[in-house]
């Protein structure tokens, strides 16, 4: 069921709840729990608003470290292949590990580490190795500290959207007893 029909729906059983409850001082339970039951789900819709917010914001971010590690990466390739323009040994050891394979945040991370543990072993290393290395290092931290937090907030948002579903299982099945409660105590036509 859709999120506002539920609300609309919680709404007005409240609303009869509470002209009832005067004549029927058992409603009186039903009624606070309705109340709770639509604070909680207030609080629950709010709490998996603001996961869903962190994760698309988790998701930029994750998305603009891809970006540019992707950037320094084909520019090490770019520097690395004219230094090493002669030696087909070189254009192997500096050439990405699985070239068909498709090139997935993960996948980016490790091809980044990979260039940049080669640039430690290379020889002859080139003049600019030190300040290429120390790039692909920062780009490759940015990225994983990006796949982290992106992965934490999915979590989190999963669990937060869960625990909605949850409350909002709990608030229609209390609605279902309270209305067999309101039509034994009022009838049917009252409930109109």
């Amino acid at each position: 069921m859709d999120d506002f029909p539920v609300a609309e729906a919680n709404r007005r059983l409240v609303t009869l709840l509470e002209r009832h409850c005067a004549d029927f001082p058992c409603l009186c339970e039903e009624l606070d729990r309705h109340r709770r039951l639509s604070d909680a789900l207030a609080e629950q819709r709010e709490r998996s608003a603001r996961a869903l917010i962190a994760w698309r914001s988790a998701l930029a971010q994750r998305w603009r470290c891809e970006v540019a590690a992707q950037r320094i990466y084909a520019d090490a390739q770019r520097q690395l292949r004219r230094y090493y323009q002669n030696s087909p040994s070189h254009a192997r050891v500096i050439g990405p590990a699985h070239p068909d394979r498709p090139c997935t945040a993960g996948a980016l991370l490790q091809e980044v580490l990979r260039l940049a543990a080669t640039l430690e072993v290379l020889a002859p290393l080139p003049p600019f190795a030190a300040d290429l290395r120390a790039d692909l290092r920062a780009a490759a931290a940015d990225l994983a500290a990006a796949i982290e937090q992106t992965e934490r907030c999915e979590v989190e948002r999963r669990r937060l959207r869960t625990a909605e579903r949850i409350a909002t299982q709990m608030v229609l099945q209390a609605s279902e007893r309270s209305h067999r409660l309101l039509s034994q105590y009022v009838g049917e036509q009252s409930l109109c």
